[in-house]
């Protein structure tokens, strides 16, 4: 990752939408200067982004022109992240939906109800987030798509509803699909929390070629005994091979078999807090067996088949008192042959949350909830410019946690350097990558103490436009004492 290209406003708006095609040079030129002022101030607004009311005028008539869409300002950057993706041996697929609330704006025409009340308007985003996992870096995004709610017709029942075309669930497929098969060399797995936990969504991933990790949600039927031989046949080989009867041999259910499994190894995790809960170190057990994963009843009749996959549960035995204690259930296609294997695909599940912070940096970072644009087509189009802005504040924290013992010199801008070495009363050559990054966070709010763990995104950007004013003031002194 070169940091130029994540730190320069200039050079990652140029490199992000240089390539753009709109129909128009200019609209070219336009996309690079909008994006070049949101990189440099992402939490305010498009007056003040832009500077002068003339600016701003030509940028709303740009976000509604029909020559611009959130697809042709997406493109460059999604084909950056396949180019990239390709590169790696494997890469973890990180899939969720968030809300995007507008109420706030009324007038805003063209939107749907989100939460449980009907005034609450917005839409629906899907992101699809591609992460290196034995760095966590962020390699970018590798789907995405803003929809809106369909109400349900008055009196629909479960089953009508299972077999409509529209349902949101299916986001999840179509992304899959959307992304397609990993080339040779490379391993695409997706991972989801407990709303990707769907039969439909599973054998999406099996079609692409694709693995798959997602906490268990639904108690389906499993199989108590599981043909090794079977399980090593591709998938693509057993359909076409003997169908086994359910009544062949004894089902349970997938709750109550993985349960009843002992203990196969321990470990410590450090679990990180939010809102819900405070950071806390947890010692988990952990166990893990392969199963025949059946489909839901509705599915069963057609060419749905069961499913050989495998089950990782972690537990904790003895939580603290009044704290409750932490269970996941995790379903995977990918081979679990000894307990490292089962406890890296526990630590591929807790990844899940990059993508949680991912949706936080839009709503926060870039305030994508505060924009005041007519339509939901101009809040669209302006998607196309705040959904890669969002990666460049993740790739921000993964840049200030690489080599945390290198010299700040050889990684970090000169100028950025110095300044931060004045702030902390050092010389510039004394300066560590990390110490020198933590200062930048201090001048965000980071306090540092023990037991606060590395700065998030929130506190190394805010230091990060805090050192970027002291810059901007330096050249201005600068001009005004030649002058």
């Amino acid at each position: 990752m070169e940091a130029s290209r994540i730190l320069s406003a200039k050079e990652w708006a140029v490199l992000t939408y240089g390539s753009v095609r709109l129909g128009d040079q200019r609209r070219t030129e336009r996309a690079v200067m909008l994006a070049s002022n949101l990189a440099r101030q992402p939490e305010a607004s498009l007056p003040a982004q832009m500077g002068t009311p003339a600016a701003t005028k030509a940028v709303y008539r740009f976000l509604q022109s029909a020559s611009v869409s959130y697809e042709r300002l997406m493109r460059p950057h999604l084909q950056q992240t396949k180019d990239l993706m390709q590169e790696q041996r494997r890469v973890l697929l990180i899939q969720d939906t968030t809300e995007v609330d507008l109420s706030r704006h009324p007038k805003t025409s063209g939107l749907s109800q989100v939460g449980k009340k009907a005034n609450q308007q917005g839409y629906l985003l899907q992101t699809v987030l591609a992460v290196e996992p034995s760095s966590k870096h962020v390699v970018g995004i590798a789907a995405q798509e803003a929809f809106l709610r369909q109400p349900a017709p008055k009196g629909e029942t479960s089953h009508q509803r299972g077999k409509r075309k529209d349902k949101e669930s299916l986001v999840w497929q179509r992304q899959v699909e959307s992304i397609g098969p990993a080339p040779q060399g490379c391993e695409y797995i997706h991972v989801g929390d407990r709303g990707s936990d769907m039969f439909a969504f599973l054998r999406a991933c099996q079609k692409q070629g694709c693995g798959f990790l997602v906490r268990v949600q639904h108690d389906r039927r499993v199989d108590l005994q599981v043909d090794q031989a079977e399980a090593a046949v591709p998938a693509a080989a057993r359909r076409h091979g003997k169908q086994r009867s359910a009544k062949a041999e004894p089902v349970r259910h997938l709750f109550e078999e993985v349960r009843s499994w002992p203990q196969m190894g321990q470990h410590t995790l450090e679990l990180d807090g939010n809102q819900k809960r405070k950071q806390r170190e947890a010692r988990l057990s952990i166990s893990w067996g392969t199963l025949r994963l059946w489909p839901p009843d509705g599915e069963a009749g057609k060419e749905e088949r069961p499913m050989v996959v495998t089950i990782v549960r972690t537990w904790e035995p003895e939580p603290p008192e009044g704290v409750e204690a932490l269970e996941w259930l995790l379903i995977t296609s990918v081979e679990v042959e000894n307990e490292a294997h089962a406890w890296e695909r526990v630590e591929w599940y807790r990844m899940r949350w990059i993508v949680e912070d991912y949706h936080q940096c839009l709503k926060t970072g870039c305030l994508i909830e505060e924009r005041q644009l007519q339509t939901f087509e101009g809040l669209h189009r302006l998607l196309g410019f705040l959904a890669p802005l969002a990666v460049r504040l993740l790739q921000l924290r993964s840049l200030a946690r690489q080599e945390p013992e290198r010299p700040a010199q050889q990684i970090l801008p000169p100028d950025v350097v110095k300044v931060v070495a004045h702030l902390a009363r050092v010389s510039a050559d004394q300066l560590s990558t990390q110490r020198c990054w933590r200062c930048i966070a201090q001048a965000g709010g980071y306090l540092g103490r023990k037991g606060d763990g590395e700065p998030g995104w929130k506190t190394l950007w805010k230091g990060w436009l805090y050192i970027q004013t002291l810059l901007e003031g330096v050249a201005l002194a600068s001009q005004l004492s030649l002058e």
